[in-house]
């Protein structure tokens, strides 16, 4: 009955079995992918031998697989992972990484229904912070494959991402969470399901903004999958005209939703974070590390044409620099009076000016 069930679910998405994957192939990927992830985290809180015994003994296939979807999926209902028809062993090793990140992460009530995975949390039916798992996981996955950040551009957004092919938004946005947070927090609650990052990104950046920013990834990863939907439909050779252009319509909405909400999340991390250590700076040597952070921020952000948001707050934030600098104790300024003299804060503000203005000048151009 169970079996029926399980396969009448993976009908749902398109998935068919074709065969169980080989014990000898599956005992390989347990190995390798174990060896990777103890190597890339060490600190994980797992064994070589306890992955390894876990992962070697899960039930691995090999499916069709609807085009747009991921190379291979993981289904809780019998912890099972499904690839995609005609991957050789090193592509199976690779995309099983993901699903073997999901493997570890859940946590089941009695009955066997999904309570929590990593950071998305089920309430009945519903889940809430899916997005921001899926990019947790892959941002994890692309850690231990090694990659390195690449510039590309999605919907009109161009960033650097450690994932080019896969969530490569929503890793962006993760990334800039972990400038936030640390990256060790991020780990230790992606892969055992709890609160931890989420409570200190809360206490860094507030509740709302958490709140925030989860939605944002819930409503991206919705789009995206709304987009390949529409995007198959597309490729059917007996749609109309008409039908073509609403559905090519209906696609640019949602990637201009998706800009918004990308745009949404990125400007929420920016205002909460530094807004909150600014009311910490007490010292010149605080305000500098301040004004150093802010401005290394701008290699992690996305933009497009048009975008000044960024320029525009470290503009407003080096005046208020400016502003804090000379409210400072007269006993700490007096070991700085050159530099108060010289005012180097709004030297650096007027220079900045200087540059933003010649290139608005001539983009315009």
């Amino acid at each position: 009955m169970q079996k029926m069930s399980i396969e009448s679910d993976l009908k749902k998405d398109g998935i068919t079995v074709i065969s169980e994957l080989d014990k000898s192939s599956i005992n390989t990927i347990a190995k390798n992918v174990s060896q990777n992830i103890i190597s890339t985290f060490p600190n994980i809180g797992f064994s070589f031998d306890e992955l390894y015994n876990r992962f070697s003994n899960l039930p691995m296939y090999i499916a069709h697989i609807p085009e747009g979807l991921s190379e291979a999926s993981y289904f809780y209902k019998n912890s099972a992972i499904y690839f995609r028809d005609g991957m050789g062993l090193s592509d199976l090793e690779k995309y099983a990484v993901h699903e073997l990140i999901h493997n570890l992460q859940e946590v089941k009530d009695e009955k066997g229904n999904l309570k929590r995975l990593g950071l998305c949390i089920f309430h009945g039916s519903k889940a809430s912070g899916m997005g921001l798992n899926e990019a947790a996981v892959q941002w994890i996955t692309s850690n231990i494959w090694g990659e390195t950040f690449e510039n590309v551009t999605y919907y009109n957004i161009q960033f650097s991402t450690i994932s080019p092919n896969c969530y490569p938004l929503l890793c962006n946005i993760i990334y800039q969470m972990t400038y936030v947070t640390g990256e060790e927090v991020l780990i230790d609650s992606t892969i055992n399901s709890n609160d931890h990052f989420k409570n200190k990104f809360s206490a860094l950046c507030g509740e709302l903004a958490y709140r925030t920013v989860s939605d944002s990834f819930d409503n991206i990863l919705n789009c995206e999958e709304k987009i390949i939907k529409l995007s198959n439909k597309l490729a059917n050779s007996d749609v109309s005209t008409e039908k073509y252009h609403k559905l090519s319509e209906k696609i640019e909405n949602l990637k201009k939703q998706i800009r918004q909400q990308y745009f949404l999340a990125q400007e929420t991390i920016i205002k909460t974070y530094f807004a909150t250590v600014y009311k910490s700076l007490l010292s010149s040597d605080d305000i500098e590390r301040f004004r150093k952070k802010l401005y290394s921020f701008k290699d992690l952000i996305g933009t497009t044409d048009g975008y000044h948001f960024f320029n525009d707050y470290y503009i407003y934030m080096m005046e208020n620099l400016d502003k804090k600098f000379d409210s400072l104790p007269e006993i700490e300024n007096s070991t700085y009076l050159i530099e108060r003299k010289e005012n180097t804060f709004l030297k650096i503000i007027n220079f900045i000016k200087k540059i933003l203005l010649k290139r608005e000048f001539e983009n315009d151009k």
